[in-house]
């Protein structure tokens, strides 16, 4: 399995998180340990760039959606930029690009 790589960069928009590599069920400690630091910033947008994410698990995908949940609680908005057809298509039997707004780039995310 392929090592789970977070980066988060700031930008005048919001925060830009990066998710690169596997989200599988041996890399979902990584990613919610990441989520957690994310959360205690409180950030007003949450960009999630998926451009390099190959696979994610049904336990990444409900991180993800815990971590949406604590920011749209605290007023922010949480965004997917540029997920793979694979993870897209992930999202989408889940249910879950209902609560994502998805955008086909991370520009157009932060403009949104």
């Amino acid at each position: 399995m392929k090592k789970l790589i977070v980066d988060t960069n700031s930008h005048p928009s919001g925060l830009i998180v990066r998710i690169v590599g596997e989200a599988g069920i041996d890399n979902v400690s990584t990613l919610e340990g990441e989520l957690l630091k994310i959360s205690a910033l409180r950030p007003p947008l949450v960009v999630f760039d998926l451009s390099g994410l190959d696979f994610i698990a049904s336990l990444g995908m409900g991180a993800l959606m815990s971590f949406r949940q604590g920011v749209v609680r605290n007023g922010g908005t949480v965004r997917v930029a540029a997920a793979q057809p694979a993870v897209l298509d992930a999202f989408k039997r889940a249910c879950l690009n209902a609560l994502f707004n998805t955008c086909n780039s991370v520009d157009e995310a932060l403009k949104s």
